[in-house]
């Protein structure tokens, strides 16, 4: 099974994609913020094959996460997604040169997540495969 670390300080939004992933199959392992994610990844508590951050959140937010994961040779290699209502182009561009995989901007469609999870997955396991 496919475990997915989802970081978002918005219970709704968290309890919506819990369930939408949860019936697509994932295993949805939940934190708040940037901070809870380290620290569930650092815990050994989650080895996640994914990971969906928030840009927006309380003491760490999602571009601090992926710095830090990306700096970390243990977890560089996890695929991210990160999900923001902030302008597109400004914060698309500073993720992807931190090493984001997708970005998605929100509001989004449950169709278009799903699909850009399912691309971001077939990607780096095709990676793996040839590494």
């Amino acid at each position: 099974m496919t475990t997915i670390l989802l970081l978002d300080d918005n219970s709704d939004i968290v309890t919506l994609l819990e369930m939408v992933l949860n019936q697509q199959g994932y295993e949805v392992i939940s934190g708040r913020n940037g901070q809870e994610g380290l620290n569930l990844l650092d815990a050994g508590a989650v080895r996640p094959d994914l990971i969906i951050s928030n840009y927006y959140m309380p003491k760490m937010d999602g571009l601090d996460f992926l710095e830090h994961l990306r700096e970390n040779p243990q977890f560089k290699s996890i695929p991210f997604i990160l999900l923001t209502a902030a302008p597109a182009v400004q914060w698309q561009q500073q993720a992807t040169k931190l090493g984001a995989n997708a970005f998605l901007p929100k509001p989004f469609k449950i169709d278009l997540l799903k699909n850009t999870i399912r691309a971001v997955s077939e990607a780096a396991d095709r990676n793996s495969c040839t590494n």
